[in-house]
């Protein structure tokens, strides 16, 4: 489980909001912050990684010579510290200009171990490292637009008003007395099913990468 380690917005704001259509209507600035904070935090979720650098450590235990870290958009691997049973720190190696830890997919976040992979002592294998999106790529329109959009619907929940349907429900059938309607299918996203939240979902895509499986 990835916790995440911020309590305020990192990239959105009053001003980044209201730009890319987002509807403040009554809302106070605690309400507004805790929507951009639960936008920034599912996108974080969603692309396995920080909408800006961040220092991170991540501990695996009887750990494999291929390593999946928790984050993808490895920026760099600060510090990596082998561990034996007893939990003594019996070698640590810094970077990867080095002959024991290789970064095989910085995007991916899979991390190569060589000589000392198979060390009887070796129990657990720690890494300090720096993940996040590229600089910059957080504040490009697509992304801007897909965390507004996000928060949008988070706001609209707090007030009670504005979604397609309480919890944002994806409605593909609607009719009345006079009036009715079919969209065309919607799908599960992370963000929800409804129209909106699968147009966050695409906006997303580009920076959406696949994790490796069976290493």
């Amino acid at each position: 489980m990835n916790y995440y380690p911020y309590v305020n917005p990192l990239v959105l704001t009053d001003a980044i909001f209201i730009l890319y259509g987002g509807h403040t209507g009554t809302s106070v600035s605690a309400q507004r912050q805790a929507a951009y904070l639960i936008a920034e935090m599912e996108a974080s979720n969603n692309l396995n990684t920080f909408l800006l650098p961040t220092i991170v450590t991540g501990t695996f235990i009887n750990p494999s010579h291929e390593i999946i870290l928790e984050h993808g958009y490895i920026n760099s691997i600060i510090e990596t510290r082998f561990i034996d049973k007893i939990e003594t720190t019996y070698f640590t190696v810094t970077g990867i200009d080095n002959v024991y830890v290789g970064l095989q997919d910085d995007v991916r976040g899979v991390v190569t171990i060589t000589s000392w992979y198979c060390d009887a002592s070796l129990y657990k294998i720690q890494f300090i490292y720096n993940a996040g999106l590229p600089s910059g790529t957080s504040f490009m329109p697509d992304v801007l637009l897909g965390l507004t959009t996000y928060a949008d619907i988070i706001l609209n929940e707090i007030q009670g008003y504005g979604n397609e349907a309480p919890g944002d429900i994806g409605v593909q059938d609607f009719r009345n007395l006079q009036y009715s309607e079919s969209r065309v299918a919607l799908i599960r996203t992370a963000f929800g099913t409804s129209a909106r939240a699968n147009f966050v979902h695409k906006l997303f895509t580009k920076l959406r990468k696949h994790r490796w499986v069976g290493l």
